[in-house]
C-alpha cells in the first residue's frame, strides 16, 4: 500500500511540476502590442533657411522663457530661527510674585529670509 501511495504522490508532484512549467508566459499587453503603438514621426533637419530661422527663433524663445522662470523661482528662502530648549532660567521676583527656577526655550538667532544666487544660463547666441 505504501508503494502505491508513494507512486501516486510522485506522479501527482510530477504532474503539478510539469503543469506549472507548461503554462505559457504572458507578458504585459504594452510589451506584446508593439504593432499597435503609435508611430512616431521622424525628426528631420530644417530643409530651408526659413525653417532654420524659425527653429532657432523657437529655441531662443524657449531658453528666454526658461531663464525667466528659473530666475523667478523661489529666490528667497526662509531660514528658521535657531532655538535652544532646556535652558535653566534662575528664580526671581517679578511684580511681587516669585517665579521659581524653571527651564524654557530660548531663541539664539531670529529667522530670516535668504536670497539665493540666481540661476546662470549662458548668453544666447554665444559661440564657444
Amino acid at each position: 500500500m505504501s508503494k502505491t501511495l508513494r507512486s501516486a504522490a510522485l506522479t501527482t508532484a510530477t504532474a503539478i511540476l510539469l503543469a506549472g512549467c507548461a503554462s505559457k508566459y504572458e507578458p504585459r499587453e504594452s510589451i506584446v502590442d508593439e504593432a499597435k503603438a503609435a508611430k512616431k514621426e521622424k525628426i528631420v533637419a530644417p530643409q530651408t533657411v526659413l525653417e532654420r530661422q524659425a527653429y532657432e527663433k523657437g529655441v531662443q524663445d524657449v531658453l528666454i522663457d526658461m531663464k525667466g522662470k528659473m530666475r523667478a523661482r523661489d529666490r528667497f528662502t526662509w531660514e528658521a530661527p535657531i532655538i535652544q530648549c532646556g535652558v535653566e532660567i534662575p528664580g526671581r521676583v517679578i511684580n511681587g510674585m516669585l517665579v521659581p527656577t524653571h527651564e524654557e526655550c530660548v531663541q539664539i538667532a531670529p529667522g530670516r529670509w535668504i536670497e539665493e544666487a540666481p540661476t546662470f544660463l549662458p548668453a544666447l547666441g554665444a559661440n564657444e
